[in-house]
């Protein structure tokens, strides 16, 4: 009965930490891309630096990541010490690709009919959905498979 009681608490807490299902990115006053949750807490903040290149910070100013252009074209993502976290380049369908620092498929970015950009994991499985809403911000929502 104890474990049962104590297993039935564990998926109650999981449920709630892990309901967080929608992520709306707009644009702040001073033009920077501002990624909230359902509840309208900041999450993170993207901005630019002297380079050019967008530096996602998490609210207390802390880097989370770093987009920058390779020679190729490609955007390369690092973390706040320099480490390639991941980059992104187009297929030959026109889909963003999203790569690890191995080079293994993460998430496919493609449109769908209707005009939305789908995210699929390496095995082709429909991770979330990017959709605007009626403000034009794009809001990404979790699957529920």
């Amino acid at each position: 009965m104890k474990n049962f009681l104590f297993s039935i608490a564990f998926l109650f807490l999981t449920t709630i930490a892990l309901a967080q299902t929608k992520v709306t990115y707009s644009k702040d006053y001073a033009g920077n891309m501002v990624a909230k949750d359902q509840y309208g807490n900041i999450i993170a903040k993207r901005s630019k630096d002297y380079a050019g290149n967008y530096v996602w910070k998490d609210p207390y100013g802390n880097i989370i990541k770093k987009e920058s252009t390779n020679y190729a074209g490609n955007q390369v993502s690092k973390d706040q010490y320099g480490n390639t976290l991941s980059t992104t380049s187009t297929n030959y369908a026109g889909d963003r690709v999203e790569k690890d620092q191995y080079g293994n498929i993460m998430y496919t970015y493609s449109k769908n009919y209707a005009g939305n950009i789908e995210k699929k994991d390496k095995y082709g499985n429909l991770v979330g959905t990017y959709k605007k809403d009626y403000a034009g911000n794009m809001v990404f929502h979790k699957s529920p498979y």
